[in-house]
């Protein structure tokens, strides 16, 4: 079986994630969260909204993030490409009139100074610059905890030392738990999913690992429950380049409405079921939270703890 695991951003230590893992996890609890094909829905069709020469390819919005931040970008099995990002494509791509393709991208300023793709979706303030514009906010993950049914969502501070942690080695969600000091006992595993299954078999109380990570797998445990963030929430959304502004603008424009209309929440709870679409309110108790200052660059904040990023890797089958 594949297993789940966590990167940080950056220069931060990787650790293991796999889609096939995730994919029987929610065929064993019992649910999907893989939409019905294109061919299996009718669209009403939308005039194209950008002209075709402001576009990598006519009649289409061609699309980058990376296919190995799981459970926003995965490769199935059969070598289709899901996940929350992809949906999100998916969805922009229609109400904007065109068809999509998607370009597997690290980051944003490859994928658009090479003229490879239009929109590059997983961005963060960090990567914004003279050429590239960040727009929307369509995803918050941060550091989080997550708790069996033994203990259940609602956590005192002074009841946090009692618990016994499951999260994996060398980790950002590790950085994170440490840092906060309240917690009790702490036991490391290789994976996010080893994490969850013990959590399932009674050997830990709760895991701690990315919120969507950990969102998205919990579904397929019966009992286990968000009980807050460990750390500063990274936000996401979608970048540009800043010299296209016919795409910028006709992006700017589809994005308040999806957000406005619910639609863009309900592909969050398709994703990540009842995880708050906003983090920041949700901090564990008795974790306090530094902000970083507003002047502080996404590298300074790296460097000096203020802010830690973290998100989740698909790599090849382990074991």
């Amino acid at each position: 079986m594949e297993k789940i695991g966590m990167r940080g951003r950056g220069s931060r230590r990787m650790g293991l994630f796999a889609a096939v893992a995730l994919t029987v996890a929610l065929g064993l609890g019992g649910c999907s969260l893989f939409t019905p094909s294109r061919a299996d829905v009718a669209h009403e069709q939308v005039e194209a909204q950008i002209p075709a020469d402001s576009l990598v390819q006519e009649g289409v919005l061609t699309v980058a993030f990376n296919f190995s931040d799981a459970p926003q970008g995965m490769t199935a099995a059969d070598g289709s490409v899901t996940g929350y990002d992809a949906d999100l494509a998916r969805l922009l791509a229609q109400d904007l009139g065109l068809e999509v393709s998607f370009v597997d991208a690290a980051g944003p300023s490859d994928a658009l100074s090479s003229g490879s793709a239009d929109i590059y979706i997983g961005a963060s303030s960090s990567d914004a610059s003279s050429s590239v514009t960040v727009i929307g906010d369509l995803l918050e993950d941060a550091p989080a905890l997550f708790c069996g049914p033994s203990v259940g969502s609602t956590i005192s501070s002074a009841g946090l030392s009692t618990l016994t942690v499951g999260v994996q080695s060398s980790s950002a969600a590790q950085d994170a738990l440490t840092k906060t000091g309240l917690l009790g006992e702490q036991r490391t595993y290789g994976n996010v999913n080893e994490c969850f299954e013990a959590l399932a078999s009674g050997e830990v109380d709760c895991v701690a690992c990315d919120a969507t990570a950990g969102a998205y797998l919990s579904r397929a445990y019966e009992g286990v429950t968000f009980a807050g963030i460990l750390d500063t929430a990274s936000v996401y959304g979608v970048a540009v380049s800043s010299s296209n502004s016919s795409v910028a603008d006709a992006l700017s424009e589809t994005l308040d409405e999806i957000s406005s209309n619910g639609t863009l929440d309900a592909v969050h709870a398709a994703w990540y079921g009842a995880l708050p679409v906003t983090l920041s309110e949700d901090v564990l108790p008795g974790v306090t939270i530094s902000v970083p200052d507003e002047g502080i660059s996404g590298d300074e904040a790296a460097q000096t703890g203020t802010m830690i990023d973290s998100d989740v890797d698909i790599n090849d089958l382990n074991g």
